[in-house]
């Protein structure tokens, strides 16, 4: 019985290793009379070199000297048996395991069986349950093969899916350089064209300078002589004077002192850095870029590329343009803030549009409004990032635009300047465009009186720039360090006898008529 001397539980501790405490496998001897599994051993003796000392004694040993204890072996393989037996039998009557409890799912013998626990289960001969079970296994089994072979076939599609995905990767990724080389080799194309006709501008220019200063020199030394001459014949006596006086009076009469234009240098040499004829071009690149990858990508996801490109042109008299090109990855939906506005002023029902009325339609103590200027506020703010918003202005005759902080003072009169937290383009009289620099504006002289004014806003790089939205080309950028919220803000002026009467509306970028 288990517990006796020489029982099972005995044979189990002299057939058990002191390492794994597992049936012996291999067992050897060691010279101080221990035995271990083989594998045990030589696990507990890795990186011993000298001394080898016993797991369970601790005695060292010379060497690995290690005698196999091939009658440990043949014990624990008896007691291997003997205990798989033991196992097969039941503990309580120490009879042989032939029924099963279908309700308790256990192996029993026949006296459980009988008894009160299991009398009223259902028993089967082990044969027979055995047989039931490995039926319902297999059709288990099926269904696991089945579930693998559709995880196997799944795997191997989504294998696939990564290699087709590399492929149109790189076949996306290579397009897009080839596009981007492109558009590099058309600027620097242009730029070249755009130097070239600077250098021949400046050449023509000089040309006329040295024809007038050539011109002038003669004049001078003619002038010059007829000087002399004259005050020669006044030192003259009467007679002397008089006596050749029809000559004298003809050669100052045949003197012609011609009027010479003054030469022009800024207005010829900056016309064509102010308006390069390349960007219409890049407006074509643009489309073509946007019609590919907005149907390819997220147009979040390539910002970056553009970015890169936005900045990656030295010549400042580029940057303009490029911006306006790629103006679709930072339109925003502006809508105007009613809370802000002027109460003499009209929004319409979208908060698009805003007119100066005949009376009154908001509280004039709105502690948000503007009480004096005709102004509102856009509802949205921008503390950060690149957004651009196109304003139709038509044919009005006076109007202001730009960008404020909301800090801003809106109560009494208000002088645009960055220092007071406005950056404004204004239009007065019908053809004065000023940028709002400072007291004393900055006045524009425009060659296109621009139809719908397009804003861009780079917070981080300090810039507020102004467009012409309609005719493409650039109006005016203010510079500077940006802080705390801004907003945008419009203002329709006053109507100056009808003249001025026409509306501000916000419009969607790229729908101009």
């Amino acid at each position: 019985m288990a517990g006796e001397p020489g029982g099972p539980s005995e044979l189990r501790d002299e057939t058990t290793c002191p390492i794994c405490l597992d049936y012996f496998v291999e067992p050897v001897l060691t010279e101080c009379g221990h035995s271990f599994c083989r594998p045990c051993l030589a696990r507990c003796w890795r990186g011993s070199r000298a001394h080898f000392p016993c797991p369970q004694c601790r005695v060292p040993t010379e060497g690995r000297s290690l005698r196999p204890n091939r009658p440990l072996a043949n014990v624990t393989e008896i007691a291997k048996r003997l205990a798989a037996c033991a196992g097969k039998r039941c503990r309580a009557h120490q009879e042989g395991l032939k029924l099963f409890c279908q309700e308790d799912r256990a192996l029993v013998c026949v006296v459980c069986g009988r008894s009160g626990e299991h009398r009223a289960h259902t028993l089967t001969p082990v044969e027979e349950a055995g047989q039931g079970y490995k039926d319902r296994f297999e059709s288990y089994l099926e269904l696991l093969r089945k579930e693998v072979e559709e995880i196997w076939i799944f795997k191997s599609r989504e294998k696939r899916k990564v290699k087709q995905l590399k492929q149109e990767t790189e076949i996306k990724r290579k397009k897009i350089v080839t596009e981007f080389e492109e558009l590099h080799q058309l600027l620097n194309k242009e730029k070249q064209i755009l130097l070239s006709k600077l250098e021949e501008e400046e050449k023509k220019i000089l040309q006329r300078i040295r024809e007038n200063v050539t011109q002038l020199e003669e004049q001078s030394y003619s002038l010059l002589q007829l000087i002399s001459e004259i005050e020669e014949k006044c030192q003259q006596s009467d007679t002397e004077m008089l006596k050749d006086m029809k000559n004298t009076l003809k050669r100052y009469e045949k003197v012609e002192i011609t009027d010479l234009d003054a030469v022009s240098i800024e207005g010829r040499i900056s016309f064509h850095l102010g308006y390069p004829r390349q960007y219409f071009i890049l407006n074509k690149m643009a489309g073509k870029f946007k019609d590919t990858l907005s149907t390819e990508f997220d147009l979040a996801d390539v910002r970056m590329d553009f970015d890169i490109l936005l900045f990656s042109f030295a010549p400042s008299a580029l940057n303009w343009g490029i911006y306006l090109v790629f103006t679709f990855l930072y339109q925003v939906d502006v809508t105007l803030d009613p809370e802000t506005a002027h109460p003499d002023l009209i929004l319409s029902e979208d908060w698009k549009s805003v007119t100066l009325g005949d009376t009154r339609f908001y509280q004039s103590d709105n502690p948000e409004g503007f009480d004096t200027c005709p102004c509102v506020l856009a509802s949205e703010i921008f503390t950060s990032g690149r957004h651009y918003w196109e304003v139709d202005v038509g044919d009005k005759t006076a109007w202001d635009l730009g960008i404020c902080k909301v800090s801003a003072r809106r109560k009494g009169q208000i002088t645009y300047t960055p220092k007071n937290g406005y950056w404004a383009l204004v239009l007065r009289n019908g053809n004065e465009y000023l940028a709002c620099t400072s007291l004393y504006s900055t006045e524009l002289f425009l060659n296109l009186r621009p139809r719908a004014v397009g804003i861009f806003l780079d917070y981080e790089a300090g810039k507020i720039s102004f467009y012409n939205a309609q005719e493409e080309s650039h109006l005016f950028t203010f510079t500077g360090t940006l802080t705390g919220k801004l907003q945008p803000f419009f203002s329709p002026c006053l109507k100056e006898g009808g003249r001025n009467a026409g509306a501000l509306r916000i419009q969607v970028v790229g729908n101009r008529e």
